[in-house]
């Protein structure tokens, strides 16, 4: 088979460097790897919506699909609600009903956010505030930093968090307007040790997607909220059956 591209969405507060060590893995088994720097996060001066990073994703992915290729759009955490809304007709289903060649095959969702048509992150945490943590439009991750890599050692887990960038509180409280999973197959890796989203909140999104009538397959692996560092060779293996291979 001709591997599919690879599309990887980062969470809030991450960048596209967290994915290096799954992609070192995919690349040199033949799968093209792309990265995505989503403009919600970092920064001086905050997003107001989702826009921008919609368009991010969605000019790569047409990019990829408009070239006849195949592409599976794997996104972390926060990075699920921006993707949902940025693939709309552009499944290969679809697209082929057009007369197109190529187009996304499949969503892959790590401990990822899938939300209905009309929820934003801020609805599906439970309303969460953000007054006192936000500034000036932004919210600095000092408040979530332990809890994304408690299962580092602590030296790699202290590197990782002074990385750790601003996000704009707008990207939390937009709603989502598209629901891509409900059309595009997907899958969704559950970590079972997650302190950001916790595992009941992610079965709960998989069930509510497939009620909806979404196809999403599940796999899990006990790690926290970073699969990718925790356990890159699973990650990747994980992706390599989400392009349909055995392993």
């Amino acid at each position: 088979m001709t591997p599919p591209t690879i599309i990887f969405i980062h969470g809030a507060w991450h960048d596209t460097s967290n994915f290096s060590p799954v992609i070192g893995i995919l690349e040199p088994l033949g799968y093209p790897c792309i990265t995505i720097a989503m403009p919600s996060t970092g920064g001086t001066i905050p997003t107001t919506d989702l826009t921008n990073d919609i368009a991010a994703i969605r000019h790569v992915v047409l990019k990829e699909v408009d070239a006849g290729k195949e592409v599976i759009v794997c996104s972390h955490s926060w990075g699920g609600i921006p993707t949902t809304n940025a693939l709309d007709g552009l499944s290969i289903s679809e697209r082929s009903e057009s007369g197109k060649v190529g187009g996304v095959v499949k969503i892959a969702f790590l401990c990822a956010f899938v939300v209905p048509v009309g929820t934003s992150l801020q609805d599906a945490t439970g309303g969460m505030s953000y007054d006192g943590i936000a500034e000036d439009g932004f919210i600095p991750a000092t408040h979530f930093g332990q809890k994304f890599y408690h299962d580092l050692d602590d030296a790699m887990a202290s590197d990782l968090e002074s990385k750790l960038k601003l996000q704009s509180v707008a990207s939390f409280q937009t709603k989502a307007t598209s629901a891509a999973h409900l059309v595009i197959p997907s899958i969704y890796l559950i970590c079972e040790d997650d302190q950001i989203i916790p595992m009941f909140l992610q079965e709960l999104m998989i069930a509510d997607a497939r009620k909806a009538g979404g196809i999403m397959e599940e796999e899990r692996v006990f790690c926290g909220h970073s699969p990718f560092f925790k356990n890159p060779e699973f990650t990747a293996s994980f992706l390599r059956r989400a392009a349909g291979e055995n392993v």
